[in-house]
């Protein structure tokens, strides 16, 4: 009789489960009668957020030969029945393997008590642990498993690559506590000699191309980037004037495989200086600081918080006192939080070393809170960030600036 529900898909919540079972039972079913009968591959079927789940055999079980499902009967003792080998298990981080919330640490594994069907963790021997595929993080509030950004997922159940326009996310990101990099931020400062000032960048960067895998969290493949800012300076002291601005442009190809990334690309940057600061210093003598430079850089992300970078570059073309070469390297360290809805701390530092100040290095270091999307791997920062070195504003490049601020950043 049992086979003659086979089209009947429940919801994996336990009053859905506790329906299934009443209607069995006027079906004329009991308890004993359900706990002894074979059990057909289609009642093992799982709905999620409304949609069936496609049949995947999941990559850390058994070979259905060998597998068996837990039965207990009447009077408590426990037993195996082995799986008809033409069950296939439905996994449910297959559907979307991108969206972390639909990625569970429940592992195959199926037994009857008193009447109910519920779902069993199986052991660590026979399925493995989520640690052991991707999941890392446990959601004390969804009773989720969450997966790592970087984490290594079974190549049997990943996605195969495939041609993505306009994908999420992004291979290689943007460092947190890079100067010049393309983001919205703001950031209100005092400095020692200058007096209050406020830098703020307008830009991002997108994907407008990728050969991997979807998703913008732990995905891997190539893609073609696409980037633009503009950073001013205003001064907060002399009615909010613009003292400067620097102009970024430029396109990457990106390289992401497992805790490793790599960039490569062309980026320009062309300063100017404000109506306003020439207004009040008529006798300034104005710089065209420009660079054409071609850049290259790799990042491991050494653990679930930890992430090291470093990336050359080198101009081509210069003007107004720029020089050909310019290093960054710097290191995050972002936990990943408990609740990801409350947020968590992040700290970075980055160490900017530039050939026209005689490579003097510029030390930026930031913390603070941040929440970051699941999904689109987005990331919301507030926080605190201290520089000490040469300015970040290229018009007065030579000059040197020491910061204490608040700011806010989002990073794409």
């Amino acid at each position: 009789m049992i086979r003659s529900l086979s089209h009947f898909r429940f919801q994996r919540s336990r009053s859905a489960k506790r329906a299934f079972i009443f209607a069995l039972l006027l079906c004329g079913m009991t308890p004993e009668s359900i706990r002894g009968s074979e059990v057909d591959a289609s009642l093992l079927r799982l709905a999620s957020h409304g949609q069936e789940r496609s049949p995947i055999e999941l990559p850390w079980s058994k070979p259905v030969d060998e597998a068996s499902l837990p039965l207990t009967d009447a009077s408590g003792n426990q037993s195996t029945r082995a799986i008809d080998p033409n069950l296939h298990i439905f996994d449910p981080s297959h559907d979307s393997p991108a969206l972390p919330s639909d990625r569970t640490g429940n592992t195959p594994g199926w037994e009857f008590d008193s009447g109910l069907i519920s779902e069993s963790p199986g052991s660590p021997e026979q399925y493995g642990s989520p640690e052991q595929h991707g999941l890392h993080e446990h959601d004390e509030m969804s009773g989720e498993w969450l997966p790592s950004v970087h984490s290594s997922v079974p190549s049997q159940s990943r996605p195969r690559p495939d041609w993505v326009m306009l994908p999420e996310g992004l291979l290689y990101k943007s460092y947190l506590a890079g100067p010049h990099e393309p983001r919205i931020s703001t950031v209100l400062f005092s400095d020692t000699e200058k007096g209050v000032l406020w830098d703020a960048t307008l830009g991002g960067r997108v994907g407008l191309l990728r050969y991997g895998t979807p998703g913008a969290a732990a995905a891997d493949g190539w893609q073609w980037d696409l980037e633009g800012a503009v950073m001013v300076r205003l001064d907060v002291e002399n009615s909010e004037d613009v003292e400067s601005m620097d102009f970024r442009f430029g396109t990457l190809i990106t390289r992401a495989d497992g805790p490793w990334s790599a960039k490569f690309g062309y980026f320009h940057i062309s300063s100017h200086v404000g109506d306003e600061y020439m207004e009040r210093f008529p006798t300034f003598q104005r710089v065209n600081y420009v660079t054409e430079s071609l850049i290259a850089g790799v990042s491991y992300q050494a653990s679930d918080p930890l992430r090291l970078y470093g990336e050359f570059a080198y101009a081509v073309k210069t003007s107004g006192g720029a020089k050909p070469i310019q290093i960054q390297i710097g290191a995050e360290h972002v936990p990943v939080p408990l609740q990801p809805k409350r947020g968590g701390p992040f700290n970075a530092i980055n160490l900017d070393v530039r050939e026209a100040v005689d490579f003097s290095p510029t030390v930026t270091l930031q913390t603070g809170w941040q929440w970051q999307g699941m999904a689109s791997q987005r990331r919301l920062r507030f926080g605190l960030q201290y520089l000490n070195g040469y300015t970040t504003q290229f018009e007065f490049f030579n000059e040197r600036e020491r910061q204490i601020g608040v700011g806010s950043w989002f990073d794409y």
